[in-house]
């Protein structure tokens, strides 16, 4: 049909026309930015805490439910309690089966996380926004009307005994590092026990849950569900109007400790030590212990790159100089009371009494980092937290804990305003602090453990 096309109406047909003027589509669209684009919040009478943030257009929502319920609120016959009630997480509830919630779920193209650490415990609900009215009885039948069959708590005690195998060895390290700096309820592990496994029952679990799944402990963050929705859901949690009071917190403290876990002779091996550090509720002093860690190193510049890329961030990367089996990166722990700092190394048997003695002398020495460093240290958190906000379950789960630490940050744009504005002197004196205390160390082992000097050992020198 080309030739009977006439030259000019040709021309026009061809012509495209570009203009670098500013007309009415490009001015209606927002500026894009890090983060959702405002944040909504609430406070119901019974105690419930709720946000909603609105994001840019997507069409991917999240809602979380965060109950402070972690590991540190289990006594001693409800240890491993938290564990079981992650497991349980997809069982069955007063509203839905556990193959109804499956098989809904899968249909519409949503997903139901359950997440606990040894502060909290979070029902995470990710889907299409469009399906949110029809699955948010979902999310509530899981997090706060689940029935706990002992059938299916029997059931799930083999998943739970695969959950110990599957632990990595630096899982096993993280947490017992923990167990070895705090003392009291905060050195409970987030995992169950092998010898409490058979002996759990659906009187512990129910005990636990309705002792903790308080109101007053409770708190909502969505992204990408609207703020009526959010509230609608949050009311139907609990329907009573009374704040009730709220329940007592056992005290934890630090405590210099040892822990080990043994692979074998020969096996490669994990150390972690630690020194305390800060809580989650000063979040000044909370961003500069993230930038004295961003600035030390935590992991490989590989985010962004090849995922392959296996280059250490310095300075504390380069430590292990040519030994391309051994790593090193730095941590930082908050919970709303306490927190520990530390570095976490990894090689081989052979070389890990000297790995656990240069660890040892790079965490007294921390106080040392220059201000390029801290520096460079600021622009690495910043990346993580642009990243932080890419996967809205992080972000709903992030608004959720803000709430209950009654901070205020909503998106990454606010937080990387708040490092830019943080003095690097104060950071140099919050590094200096941290080196202070290393007399306070604390070792966790896990590998050959044989080969690595215990505590008294690595601070000789110090």
């Amino acid at each position: 049909m080309m030739h009977k096309l006439s030259g000019p109406f040709y021309k026009r047909f061809l012509a495209r026309h570009f203009s670098v003027g500013r007309n009415d589509r490009t001015t209606c669209w927002p500026k894009p930015d890090y983060g959702p684009m405002e944040v909504m919040r609430s406070d119901l009478m019974n105690g419930i805490k709720v946000a909603s943030a609105k994001p840019l257009g997507a069409q991917i929502g999240a809602c979380t439910i965060m109950y402070q319920a972690g590991s540190r609120y289990e006594w001693d016959d409800q240890l491993g309690a938290s564990h079981f009630l992650r497991a349980a997480s997809s069982g069955s509830g007063c509203g839905y089966s556990s193959y109804m919630k499956s098989r809904f779920l899968q249909q519409c193209g949503a997903a139901l996380t359950c997440t606990t650490d040894r502060q909290s415990i979070a029902y995470t609900l990710r889907c299409p926004v469009s399906m949110f009215p029809d699955l948010k009885n979902i999310l509530l039948d899981a997090a706060a009307r689940c029935c706990y069959h002992q059938w299916e708590l029997d059931d799930r005690k083999p998943l739970i005994r695969d959950d110990l195998v599957r632990r990595t060895p630096e899982q096993i390290v993280m947490d017992l590092i923990q167990r070895a700096a705090f003392g009291g309820p905060l050195g409970n592990s987030v995992f169950c026990e092998e010898d409490r496994i058979d002996g759990m029952t659906q009187d512990s679990v129910v005990c636990f849950a309705t002792t903790n799944f308080k109101t007053v402990r409770c708190t909502v963050g969505s992204v990408g569900v609207p703020f009526e929705e959010t509230l609608k859901m949050a009311e139907r949690i609990e329907l009573r109007r009374e704040r009730p009071p709220d329940p007592c917190t056992p005290l934890s403290f630090f405590k210099s400790g040892y822990e080990y876990h043994d692979l074998g002779a020969g096996s490669d091996t994990w150390i972690a030590l630690a020194v305390p550090g800060c809580s989650s509720c000063d979040i000044s002093c909370l961003l500069k212990h993230c930038i004295v860690a961003s600035a030390c190193g935590t992991g490989h510049i590989q985010v962004g790159q090849h995922d392959m890329d296996r280059t250490p961030q310095p300075p504390l990367g380069l430590m292990a100089g040519n030994d391309i089996y051994t790593e090193y990166k730095a941590f930082n722990i908050s919970y709303f009371d306490l927190g520990i700092f530390g570095v976490l190394a990894r090689t081989r048997a052979c070389s890990a009494k000297q790995v656990a003695l240069s660890a040892a002398e790079f965490l007294a020495h921390v106080g040392d980092l220059n201000f390029r460093q801290i520096d460079v240290g600021k622009r690495r958190l910043k990346v993580s937290l642009a990243l932080h906000d890419e996967d809205c379950v992080k972000v709903s789960e992030g608004l959720a804990l803000q709430l209950a630490n009654n901070l205020q940050i909503d998106s990454a744009k606010n937080s990387m305003c708040m490092v830019d504005m943080t003095p690097p002197d104060e950071v140099c004196a919050t590094a200096k602090m941290l080196s202070a205390k290393s007399g306070c160390m604390s070792v966790a082992v896990v590998g050959d453990i044989g080969v690595v000097p215990e505590g008294r050992e690595l601070l000789c020198g110090f």
